[in-house]
């Protein structure tokens, strides 16, 4: 749990929300800016939250969004795709995006990883993946923890 400079504890809460209650947040910005400095790929641009693809998959069911908050302040997020994977016919989840803000990670990111992983089981996943930007801090704690596995090796390639 983090504390504050007066040494209380500030708890971190993972909901469920709404994608445009992230891209809504009063610090959506700063968080987003981010967000693309630690986890953009080059070859496709910056990000650019699209809120009508986000809101279409989340009323076909396929993607459940969450938001990690301390005192009502947005501090991370994860946008979790969910599909029946067509080559073994078996459901499974993939993060599309997950982040916490680098001051409230030690709190909040093992938290929302619970979380979106508890909730890939309830709608009968049988595998979550995780994409991890090479060299970052998600990919180093996904390689030391025991019940992750490195599958594959994703290589990015511009087209234009």
């Amino acid at each position: 749990m983090e504390t504050n400079s007066a040494n209380h504890v500030l708890a971190t809460e993972i909901r469920r929300v709404h994608y445009s209650d992230i891209l809504g947040a009063p610090n959506a910005a700063v968080l987003l800016s981010e967000y693309a400095a630690e986890c953009c790929l080059p070859e496709i641009g910056e990000p650019s939250p699209q809120g009508k693809m986000y809101a279409a998959m989340e009323d076909s069911g396929m993607l459940s969004v969450f938001g990690a908050f301390q005192w009502q302040e947005l501090i991370g997020f994860a946008a979790l795709l969910v599909y029946v994977l067509p080559h073994y016919g078996l459901k499974i989840a993939t993060v599309e995006s997950i982040f916490v803000a680098r001051q409230h990670r030690s709190s909040a990111g093992r938290a929302l990883m619970k979380t979106i992983e508890q909730h890939a089981r309830e709608l009968g996943c049988v595998a979550i993946l995780y994409n991890a930007p090479a060299g970052s801090q998600l990919e180093t704690l996904l390689a030391l923890l025991k019940p992750y596995r490195r599958t594959n090796s994703v290589f990015c390639r511009s087209l234009n």
